[in-house]
């Protein structure tokens, strides 16, 4: 059994997957180059199990996987040399579980409205059809999408959308946490993907695994990841710009050319071939936008 030397921690949406047309397209170099050179690729996303597993199969990784924004770690059976303390057994996986169940979310987050006078939805008030209709997602991965266990995401009417602060900070009182990803805003519990993928770390320490680990994001939810990885990579949202939450927090982070698969795709390739991208810093010198 071999382990990586190299791991690639990386969010989905709006990376390796166009955030709009759900399209890995324009990602299949790296992807391809990554499973030749046996790159460990660490999916850490907002989505759930369900939509995550069949994902990182048809991917062809058999790597460790962070759902629904740290709240769970999935390592597949021989990820790993031996068995996980705490884990509790899925069907061809361990599963740590680090979050707050979902029905304790949708409890607070009816709360927190109340409190704060916020009108919001969660997913939990939405249908999959209506889902699709904000999203675009297909029916079956709608559903997928909705089976949630460790995360509430939601919107916020027009009107209440100056309001994320005070939200924040009647999450924070409970205990909880709002981030901010692609589309949606989300409520979980205390641990985000830094952590969850500090534990990964940790168990490949202790089976004397140490991979050096590079980190791509592209939304405040990305933050805990970048935080944890020795080499954070920024990837612009659409329209080019990088969201100010990850510019104004790693300006020695390097950023990619292109939003999307592409970037992700270019940015990925710069990493195995040795070579180094701009960073914030550099950008800002130079007068180029991040």
């Amino acid at each position: 059994m071999s382990f990586p030397r190299r791991l690639i921690a990386s969010d989905l949406d709006g990376c390796f997957i166009d955030e709009k047309t759900h399209s890995r397209a324009g990602s299949e170099e790296a992807l391809e180059a990554l499973r030749k050179e046996g790159v460990a690729l660490v999916l850490c996303s907002s989505k759930t199990r369900a939509e995550m597993e069949p994902l990182t199969v048809e991917l062809g990784f058999r790597c460790p996987f962070i759902v629904e924004n740290g709240g769970a770690l999935v390592i597949p059976d021989g990820a790993l040399p031996g068995r996980i303390p705490g884990a509790r057994r899925a069907g061809n996986a361990e599963v740590l579980v680090f979050g707050v169940t979902r029905e304790v979310l949708v409890r607070e987050l009816r709360g927190i409205a109340a409190r704060t006078g916020a009108e919001l939805r969660g997913f939990s008030d939405l249908t999959p059809r209506e889902l699709q209709r904000l999203t675009d997602l297909k029916p079956d991965d709608a559903g997928r999408a909705l089976d949630r266990e460790y995360d509430e995401p939601f919107l916020l009417s027009p009107g209440s959308r100056a309001r994320v602060r005070e939200l924040s900070e009647a999450a924070q009182r409970r205990g909880l946490r709002v981030s901010r990803g692609g589309r949606f805003l989300h409520l979980t519990g205390l641990a985000d993907k830094g952590f969850a993928l500090g534990r990964l770390l940790g168990l490949y320490a202790f089976y004397a695994i140490t991979p050096q680990t590079v980190g791509i994001g592209d939304c405040e939810n990305d933050v805990g990841l970048l935080e944890t990885v020795e080499r954070p990579i920024l990837i612009p949202r659409p329209g080019g710009i990088v969201d100010p939450a990850l510019r104004d927090r790693f300006p020695e982070a390097e950023v990619a050319s292109d939003p999307g698969p592409r970037g992700w795709n270019k940015a990925v390739l710069k990493v195995l071939a040795g070579e180094r991208l701009p960073t914030v810093m550099t950008l800002a010198r130079e007068g180029r936008r991040a």
